[in-house]
Parts: structure tokens; sequence; C-alpha cells
């Protein structure tokens, strides 16, 4: 008997997929495939981690990963949020350098 529902993804007969079944098939496929070993949560990870390396702020980044609050995501990814703070840092620098040496060169 094939059961009528309104999920997306199903089994066969329209049951709901366990969620091992579906880590059983990504590793299945980079099997299949030979690409390197990778986890379905390591690509979660990387894909929020990405996000804020660019700049995605974090409330939209951390609705996107499901995290009811802000901060459960800047505890998690604070290596993240650090290493998009030194890009600030060094974009700032790169800014403000060259007025501080022309300021200082008119001054002597």
């Amino acid at each position: 008997m094939v059961l009528n529902t309104d999920r997306i993804f199903t089994q066969w007969n329209g049951e709901p997929i366990h969620p091992d079944s579906i880590t059983g098939w990504f590793r299945e496929f980079i099997q299949r495939t030979d690409l390197p070993q990778v986890s379905i949560h390591s690509l979660r990870h990387t894909n929020i981690t990405l996000l804020i390396a660019a700049g995605v702020p974090l409330r939209t980044v951390s609705y996107r990963a499901g995290h009811a609050q802000t901060s459960t995501t800047a505890n998690i990814y604070s290596h993240a949020i650090r290493t998009a703070d030194e890009m600030a840092a060094d974009v700032l620098d790169d800014i403000l350098k060259p007025k501080i040496g022309e300021r200082g060169s008119t001054a002597g």
C-alpha cells in the first residue's frame, strides 16, 4: 500500500525517510563517484563557515542553519567569525594606510 502524504521526500511507499537512509545513500554516492570522503555534517559546517567568511549577516546564517538563537551560531562558529573579523581589520587597514602615509609625508 502506498501512502499519499504532503511530504516531498519519502520512501517508495510514502513512509517518511529515516535520516540514516540519507546518510547511507550519501556514503554510497561518494564511493561510486570516487569523491573524497566527507560527511553531510561536514558539508553543513563548511556551508555555514563560508557564509560567515563571505560577510553574510550572522542573523541570516543562523536562520539558514536552523538555529533558534544567533548566539548558537556565534558560539559554534566563533573561529569563522574571528577570521572574518581579521579580514575586516585588514580591509580597513588597507583603506587607511595610504591616508596616514599621505598625512605623515606632508607634515615634514
